[in-house]
């Protein structure tokens, strides 16, 4: 009995070291799993903490990208190549590249194959006929610019070179050996002294006084002839000389203005031709297409502006004077052109800052199409108008976009550049042909492309591109404004871009890094008319100071004689329009300019048809070689 007590108490203090050593168990399993659980929340919070440095990491990297890109686009602009051209070879085409991961789609194949406007025999027939033309025209310039043959019009001054009387006696005159060589005379300036004799009738003093009329000035009582003033307006409109060069130029001639002077001689000859430039603007207002571009010039404010004003103009809205230095603001030029053939004028307007608001109220009585860029108060012009303005956009800005996009996304940026290629060839195909239906060419050989373009730009791969790398941003540009780029497609009058505006004011950007600024706000619109006459003028290569001089004269006699002659639509005004002038006034044309600008064109077109050839030929001879290869 004792025997089974001392063995149950032994069983029970068994049960009860197993029972603690249960409870030990569960404590530690119960600690294991808080500890359990609290490392899969840590390593929850790890993996969050991971994923977001995974996505500022990726984001890093596309900040990089993108700033690494403005960085490049910034250097190119400060050192790169300037130049949109490319050499032929240098560019790829389509065909160039097929065998690339992104093999050409059998649309893109049938694109390429499709029957051209020109074939071979057309290409061919009108190369030859474009260097016939050239040789000929060579021909004649060396008959008349031969090395001893100088213009007719010029004046000869014959100089006798002879012996003297006592070297002569005993010799025969055996002929006169003539020979030409061209001078050329400083510019010299003289004072018209002008006599009025005034009469009276004697005995009659209720008579009055009988005189010729005063010779006609600028204005009453301004003692400058109208050559001097064309003189200065030449100089600084066309050859885009600043005020201190023109002081130097007239000093050379013996006379030297105050910079006042020519300045106000200026401000006379603003007011002088208001009419002919508000009759230029008129008619360019009337066409159904109208171009346009702007560019920024620096304003000096000459405490015209209060220092609050121009703080504000620093931070509003399409304003970006803080960029000027001290004492001036960054103001803005626009330009507004007509197509030849219809209102070939250009016309430049003045504005103080880039909004919206200004190229509405240039274009608040104008009904038609507008071509320009996309970018700025261009973007949404037709929104604001209400349909009454439609907007074209330029596609050598769109082109211009994939060019930046070169070094980052080279095989993609030359792809679209070779679309591009392919959309100017058809343009430059057309304009060989005399009396061609653009439209059909369009229609069947530029819609085409384009559609290929667009089924390219809407591929998997190129929707995965950032959006603001410099590939991105042309593909958002392209897409945003497809319906503008594509609208010359329905229109024969509209171009292809928006090159005609920017060639226009290239002169203007370039002059001003002469001239430097404008010099003052009340100033600054007036110049603008001035240098619209003097680009219209240059437009139909007349001698601008010829055309000043004329015009200044025949307007001055109206504003102080005949007020009635300028009214708008006169046919006295619209015969000082440049084009009309050019007509009654050929000896003040620049037919050689002209036939200089002919030329050049030609040698485009000859380059061109030179290019396709080649390309035929090429292609005849890869045939040629991959036939004998498969023979072997």
């Amino acid at each position: 009995m004792e025997q089974l007590r001392a063995e149950n108490a032994s069983l029970a203090q068994e049960n009860a070291a197993i029972r603690q050593e249960r409870s030990e168990i569960a404590e530690q399993l119960t600690a294991a799993r808080r500890a359990q659980a609290q490392a899969e929340a840590e390593l929850s919070t790890l993996t969050d903490a991971s994923q977001v440095l995974q996505d500022d990491r990726e984001e890093l990297r596309r900040k990089n990208a993108e700033l690494q890109a403005a960085v490049d686009r910034l250097t190119d602009m400060l050192w790169g190549r300037r130049s949109e051209k490319r050499v032929h070879g240098d560019q790829p085409t389509l065909f160039d590249l097929r065998g690339t991961p992104d093999e050409l789609s059998a649309k893109e194949q049938e694109l390429l194959m499709a029957e051209e406007l020109l074939n071979d025999a057309a290409k061919k027939k009108l190369l030859e006929e474009l260097l016939r033309r050239r040789k000929a025209r060579r021909r004649k310039q060396l008959r008349e610019r031969g090395r001893e043959d100088f213009p007719e019009h010029l004046q000869r001054r014959e100089i006798d070179l002879d012996l003297d009387e006592k070297d002569k006696q005993g010799l025969v005159l055996l002929s006169v050996k003539i020979f030409e060589r061209l001078r050329f005379e400083q510019p010299r300036m003289y004072i018209e002294v002008v006599k009025r004799y005034i009469y009276a009738k004697p005995g009659d003093p209720d008579a009055g006084v009988f005189a010729p009329p005063p010779p006609l000035g600028i204005l009453p009582g301004v003692k400058y002839d109208f050559s001097v003033i064309a003189a200065g307006l030449s100089m600084k409109l066309n050859f885009h000389q600043p005020t201190y060069r023109q002081q130097d130029i007239f000093a050379q001639a013996g006379y030297f203005p105050s910079r006042s002077t020519l300045n106000d001689l200026f401000n006379y000859s603003v007011i002088v031709l208001e009419p002919l430039f508000q009759e230029a603007w008129r008619l360019l207002l009337q066409q159904n297409v109208l171009l346009g571009d702007d560019t920024r010039v620096r304003l000096l404010t000459r405490n015209a502006l209060e220092d609050e004003e121009i703080e504000k103009l620093k931070h509003r809205r399409g304003a970006t004077s803080g960029r000027a230095p001290p004492g001036s603001v960054t103001s803005y030029v626009w330009l507004y052109t007509g197509l030849d053939g219809a209102a070939p004028y250009d016309i430049f307007h003045w504005s103080l800052t880039h909004e919206n608001c200004w190229i509405d109220s240039h274009l608040e009585d104008f009904q038609g199409i507008f071509v320009g860029d996309a970018a700025g108060p261009n973007a949404r012009l037709e929104e604001r108008s209400g349909g009454r303005i439609v907007h074209a956009a330029c596609n050598s800005h769109a082109r211009r976009e994939f060019l930046s996009a070169e070094k980052t996304h080279p095989r993609e940026a030359a792809k679209a550049l070779a679309f591009y290629k392919l959309l100017y060839d058809v343009e430059t195909r057309s304009r060989l042909i005399k009396d061609v239906n653009l439209l059909e060419v369009r229609r069947k050989e530029a819609i085409p492309i384009w559609n290929a373009f667009t089924s390219w730009m809407e591929s998997d791969a190129l929707k995965r591109i950032l959006p603001k790398s410099p590939l991105g941003t042309a593909l958002a540009y392209m897409r945003n404004h497809g319906v503008a780029l594509r609208r010359y497609l329905h229109d024969a009058r509209l171009p292809i871009d928006n090159n005609q505006s920017e060639q226009t004011i290239r002169p203007f950007v370039i002059g001003r890094r002469n001239w430097t600024f404008l010099g003052h706000p009340k100033a600054a619109p007036g110049r603008l008319k001035l240098f619209s006459i003097a680009s219209s003028a240059h437009r139909h290569g007349l001698l601008v100071h010829d055309y000043f001089e004329d015009i200044l004269k025949q307007l001055a006699h109206a504003h102080q004689r005949e007020p009635d002659l300028l009214e708008p639509g006169s046919d006295y005004l619209q015969a000082l329009l440049p084009d009309r002038w050019a007509r009654t006034h050929s000896s003040s044309v620049s037919h050689d300019r002209r036939e200089e600008r002919e030329t050049v064109a030609e040698n485009k077109q000859i380059r061109f048809l030179r290019r396709e050839l080649a390309k035929l030929e090429d292609g005849q001879c890869k045939s040629a070689a991959s036939e004998s290869t498969s023979l072997r």
